[in-house]
């Protein structure tokens, strides 16, 4: 049979395991939640580049329309509507 020295012994060890292993998981854990906000920060880096790269075709979209032919410049004057009643959307909003 063990003697109480062993079982303490075998106890401490297998704490200190335990205790080894906790710490590993939790320096895991730390890098990556270091990960994700890099990953969350380039996510929104490209969303915003995205948006600027839309914006950008469509006014060259605009620019090429009124550069063409009278149905590309009709077509135009649709964007250009548009585009007014976005901006008098975004008025509306604001005086609210």
């Amino acid at each position: 049979m063990e003697n109480k020295a062993d079982i303490v012994s075998r106890l401490r060890s297998k704490t200190q395991r335990l205790v080894w292993l906790y710490e590993n998981e939790q320096n895991k854990v730390s890098l990556l939640e270091s990960r994700i906000e890099s990953l969350e920060r380039q996510l929104a880096q490209n969303v915003a580049r995205i948006e600027e790269t839309e914006e950008k075709n469509r006014k060259l979209q605009l620019a090429a329309a009124f550069k063409s032919g009278s149905t590309d410049a009709q077509e135009a004057k649709l964007k250009i509507g548009k585009i007014v009643r976005e901006i008098d959307k975004c008025v509306a909003l604001l005086n609210k």
